[in-house]
């Protein structure tokens, strides 16, 4: 076997392999006994026709795709293997592409693989680093916003009776609904018992605007203009008519802030000791959020400093998983990610664009501090290991040792051990940081 290297870039190779001609010969013979019980000629039995005469009937290009993926992972995990004895920092970071060059019988086999390596990362000042102090005190507005969202959480949801009340903002709308163009109902633009808030901007620009005023019972048909960008080519841009039945409306009616509210709610007998104790905990998370802004910023800076890439394959994967972190948290509310983007007038190339960027930073992050562990030796006990398993159990709700079996399982124990690691990195930047 030879193997010629050709340096793409920062990270991507591509591998050039010949697989000596006896080699490709062998395979060749595999693949004719592993196919042999499919084949037939007339005057052999079934299973009996020898390898010659199905070259003749078919030609030798019938063996050559099941030799090829005999020899092609195999080939490569030795070419590999190889390079890594010559260079010991050649590491393969993610599964490769693979393109056949030659595959003839009688002749070497040849195939390209194109794969994304582990690449030498200049890291700039890493200790040191200036960073922009954070204010973290706590304002009479944020306890009575956080006040507000308490007597929201205790309002009490009322479905209006009186046939003469409209529809307000900030109301709940069930509704029916069913869009027309030209008078025709068109795909996804339906749904009934549906429970819209008002105001919250769910829908198209217009929708809820013009419910404003409906009430129990009323019909009415909403004229709305698509979003030019709409992803829908026969419905952007285009006027469409959404009849709407308003079944219900709901509307929340909020506590009166007093000491009796204090009492319900809290441990404290007056008002007074409830908002003291609203700003003690606020200061807290305040703090939990400055810390987090200040890791988001040495981080940043850090790869700024740094001449890293972010491979392809890595960028994709990552992107994939915020893809269907999204379709998860919309199925948890009733939506499939298609009829999320008809609804909003988004697009699916943006919010896949959106995810592609988020997951270049990330891999980006993730690479630099991984190569400042590196640099510094940090590395993740098996304990911190085992307290993360414990706060993953209290999380779940389930006894540490079955935590353990799922991820397990999943294959994600290297994703928390991960996950650790980079926390724990951001930790030593921003203990080597100057604020202020």
């Amino acid at each position: 076997m030879a193997v010629k290297v050709e340096k793409l870039d920062k990270v991507k190779v591509e591998l050039t392999v010949e697989v000596a001609k006896e080699v490709f010969e062998d395979a060749l013979q595999q693949a004719y006994k592993s196919m042999a019980p499919r084949l037939k000629a007339d005057g052999f039995r079934n299973g009996k026709v020898p390898r010659s005469v199905a070259e003749k009937l078919y030609g030798p290009e019938i063996f050559y795709e099941e030799a090829a993926n005999r020899l092609v992972m195999t080939e490569y995990i030795k070419a590999v293997k190889e390079l890594k004895e010559q260079d010991e920092t050649f590491q393969p970071i993610a599964q490769p592409d693979f393109d056949l060059v030659q595959i003839e019988k009688g002749k070497e086999f040849i195939f390209k693989a194109i794969v994304d390596t582990k690449q030498e990362i200049a890291l700039g000042d890493y200790k040191g680093l200036d960073i922009e102090e954070i204010m973290g005190e706590v304002s009479d507005k944020e306890v009575e916003q956080y006040l507000d969202q308490m007597r929201g959480r205790q309002a009490e949801v009322k479905t209006i009776t009186d046939r003469r009340s409209t529809l307000k903002v900030g109301d709940t709308a069930n509704i029916d609904f069913v869009g027309k163009k030209d008078g025709v109902a068109f795909p996804g633009g339906a749904g009934e018992g549906f429970d819209l808030v008002i105001g919250s901007g769910q829908f198209i620009p217009g929708f809820e605007d013009q419910m404003v005023g409906m009430k129990t019972g009323d019909e009415k048909a909403l004229d709305i203009t698509f979003p030019e960008n709409y992803p829908a080519a026969d419905l952007a841009g285009q006027p469409v008519v959404f009849e709407v039945k308003l079944n219900a409306i709901k509307r929340k009616v909020l506590p009166e802030l007093n000491d009796e509210f204090a009492k319900d709610v809290s441990n404290f007998e007056t008002l007074a000791e409830y908002k003291e104790d609203i700003r003690v905990m606020l200061a807290e998370e305040k703090g939990k959020e400055i810390q987090t802004r200040y890791k988001a910023a040495v981080s940043a800076k850090v790869v700024e400093g740094s001449d890293v890439v972010a491979p392809e394959s890595m960028v994709k994967d990552e992107a994939e998983n915020y893809m269907n972190d999204i379709r998860y948290q919309l199925a948890q509310q009733g939506f499939s990610l298609e009829q999320y983007v008809q609804l909003t007038g988004a697009t699916m190339e943006k919010l896949e664009e959106d995810c592609r960027l988020q997951a270049e930073a990330f891999v980006k992050q993730r690479l630099v501090l991984e190569a400042i562990a590196e640099k510094e030796g940090i590395d993740v006990t098996d304990e911190e290991m085992e307290k993360e398993f414990g706060v993953l159990a209290e999380m779940y709700q389930q006894p540490v040792d079955q935590v353990k079996q799922m991820f397990t399982a999943r294959g994600q124990l290297g994703l928390i051990k991960r996950n650790i690691l980079l926390e724990k990195v951001t930790d030593f930047l921003l203990e080597n940081a100057k604020i202020g």
